[in-house]
């Protein structure tokens, strides 16, 4: 009986100690204020920085320019105001700051692929860098170098008399240079290319033009308008066996395209 009472003391102990530590280890979120500037430590090392612009005992709002993040008070151990104008007093738990790349944001992209409506096909992967650093604030999120893959989506090679080539190309995701982390994305490159309407007049004409000179010599007036009629149809023929523009691009060649998405990126600690 004595020890049945010694091990139930026992238990009894142990569960005290272990709701003492779990209280002891819970982040004190009653005592931040909505509207202070704080850095908040999750338990996957991750870092939020921001202004409080709610909180209730499930989770705490931090914003940060235009973005918002929600953050379970589960997820949280610790929370540390931040003085404006100082590093913020991280602990060892820190191990990456979390940035919000924002919807709209253009990318320049270098590419290391060419691209050609005449040669492309839908689905053919198409790989690029990125010709600038990606800046949220003062940090530098996605260093330039970093790589930036996609694919054809659409492809439209040029056709004789009408249709205009195109492309568009997805790309789908980012990796930053000099880091293990890689990204979704979703941005769009698209261009269709040039009507040769002015170039297929001017062949017309000069081929009119040829064939009036021509007959001409040979047979007056007379002769200068059967030459203009058969050296227009011959101008004629040479727009209708040739090609229009391609949409081309070579390697290294520079591309601008816009974010559809926010991009959360985490950029370790140093």
């Amino acid at each position: 009986m004595n020890r049945m009472k010694k091990m139930s003391c026992a238990i009894g102990v142990a569960g005290i100690m272990l709701l003492a530590a779990a209280c002891a280890s819970r982040p004190d979120v009653d005592g931040i204020a909505v509207g202070q500037d704080v850095a908040v430590i999750k338990v996957d090392g991750g870092v939020v920085e921001g202004k409080v612009t709610s909180r209730d005992d499930k989770q705490v709002q931090v914003t940060k320019g235009l973005n918002t993040k929600s953050i379970p008070i589960d997820d949280i151990v610790a929370v540390n105001v931040v003085d404006e104008g100082k590093p913020a007093d991280l602990p060892p738990a820190a191990k990456f700051r979390e940035y919000t790349v924002p919807e709209g944001t253009t990318l320049s992209l270098r590419l290391a692929t060419a691209i050609n409506s005449g040669t492309n096909r839908a689905e053919d992967p198409v790989e690029a860098t990125l010709a600038e650093t990606v800046w949220v604030g003062d940090a530098k999120v996605l260093p330039a170098g970093s790589t930036v893959k996609g694919t054809v989506a659409a492809v439209e090679g040029s056709a004789k008399v009408k249709g205009l080539a195109s492309i568009r190309v997805h790309f789908a995701s980012v990796a930053a240079a000099g880091r293990d982390d890689r990204y979704d994305i979703d941005a769009t490159y698209s261009e269709r290319a040039e009507a040769t309407k002015g170039l297929d007049a001017a062949k017309i004409g000069i081929g009119a033009g040829a064939g009036a000179a021509i007959g001409g010599l040979l047979g007056g007036k007379s002769g200068a308008a059967k030459g203009a009629a058969i050296g227009g149809g011959t101008g004629t023929a040479a727009v209708l066996a040739t090609k229009g523009k391609e949409v081309e691009y070579p390697a290294g060649a520079t591309l601008t395209v816009r974010l559809n998405r926010n991009v959360d990126v985490r950029v370790p600690i140093t």
